[in-house]
């Protein structure tokens, strides 16, 4: 048996991360959790921001935003990011967080946190009191002690990020739990189980 529960946002986990925004000398950091990857070729994201929000007057100015993946130990910089907005409190002062260059855009990164996306807006999309902003990933970046020798990212490498998680149903941050299998291939005995038959 399955219970409706009518129209609902819950999907969970999804990422908590850090937008970062830029005009001129006022750089802003906001957290959101309406997040995701949306295509391949080329590398897109997808994020969405209520219409009030002061970054997106920033991103709306120079068409471009850094995302910012915070390890699970940053979930209260995170938390107070998404809490105070950057029109009354330099949120970058107060939570002492280092800005580093961006390659492509003027943008800048956040080192504290271990992976880094530069991108560049390429559509918007009006949705109620909120604006869904498609942007494409120019460039990442990922912590030096994070990458293997053969000068990849480290296979479990959600492990050696423990990127922070929100559940926003119950209002929780969490880590992620231990690797279960790997992609494009766990599913293989399934399939040979059907050939047999």
């Amino acid at each position: 048996m399955k219970r409706q529960l009518g129209p609902s946002t819950a999907f969970f986990p999804i990422p908590a991360a850090l937008i970062v925004s830029k005009d001129g000398d006022k750089v802003n950091v906001l957290t959101v959790s309406w997040i995701g990857i949306v295509s391949e070729t080329p590398p897109m994201v997808g994020i969405s921001l209520r219409r009030d929000r002061y970054s997106l007057e920033l991103i709306r100015k120079t068409k471009e935003f850094t995302v910012n993946i915070p390890s699970a130990n940053l979930y209260r910089e995170t938390d107070y990011c998404g809490l105070v907005s950057g029109r009354n409190r330099d949120k970058l002062r107060d939570l002492n967080f280092t800005m580093l260059e961006s390659r492509k855009i003027s943008t800048p990164i956040i080192k504290e946190c271990p992976y880094n996306m530069e991108c560049v807006v390429k559509q918007e999309i009006l949705l109620g009191e909120w604006v869904l902003i498609l942007a494409e990933i120019v460039e990442t970046h990922l912590d030096e002690d994070k990458i293997n020798p053969s000068n990849r990212a480290n296979i479990e490498i959600s492990k050696v990020v423990n990127p922070l998680v929100y559940c926003a149903e119950v209002r929780e941050y969490w880590s992620l739990g231990e690797k279960l299998g790997n992609g494009f291939s766990s599913g293989k005995e399934i399939i040979q189980r059907a050939g047999k038959k």
